[in-house]
């Protein structure tokens, strides 16, 4: 399983990619025909924007994965480990809650935008509502594992690592994104 769960984002990188790619091209190229000819590609602004919200909700499916997310973990710092457990399951309810909001909206919005097209495109409109369906179902899928293995007591919220401080804080050998901290005998959140 943890396999099929690493090749998903595995692809969901390589689209975000992709889907940078596609926005330089159309873009710049747009901008060349425009001052070098006078013309440009008629397709082209609606495009680049349907990939840039592709890219932000894929791109925040990877970053809700390895924690890099802003987040303040003060208060559940300062408080006693009794404590800190129900806070952390408070707040991961809390954007469960979110997710479902916003998988309801999205849904809503796509089935009603399914037969209205862009202009210039002619693509259907429900396009830019597919990915924040696909975000919704993805964060669903891993604020759920992660309550779950809290409530399990296989994530100790008093010492796991629940946000990264900053990618400033990297080791300079590591590559990319590390996993985060995780304490002797408990995987860290989101592995």
């Amino acid at each position: 399983m943890r396999r099929i769960v690493d090749l998903y984002f595995a692809l969901l990188r390589v689209s975000i990619a992709l889907l940078l790619a596609a926005m330089v091209m159309l873009v710049f190229g747009n901008v060349v025909l425009r001052y070098a000819l006078n013309s440009g590609i008629t397709v082209s602004e609606e495009l680049s924007r349907l990939a840039f919200v592709w890219l932000i909700f894929l791109g925040a499916a990877v970053a809700l994965r390895e924690h890099a997310h802003i987040g303040i973990d003060t208060l559940i710092r300062a408080v006693p480990a009794k404590a800190a457990k129900p806070l952390v399951l408070l707040g991961y309810l809390l954007m469960i809650l979110a997710c479902v909001l916003l998988l309801e909206g999205a849904f809503a919005q796509a089935t009603l935008t399914w037969s209205a097209v862009t202009p210039a495109a002619g693509i259907s409109m429900a396009w830019f509502m597919i990915p924040a369906l696909i975000f919704s179902v993805t964060a669903l899928v891993l604020l759920g594992a992660e309550t779950v293995a809290i409530l399990a007591g296989r994530i100790d919220v008093a010492s796991a690592a629940l946000v990264r401080e900053s990618e400033d804080l990297l080791p300079p050998s590591s590559p990319g994104l590390p996993a985060p901290a995780a304490p002797s005998g408990a995987p860290g959140l989101g592995r």
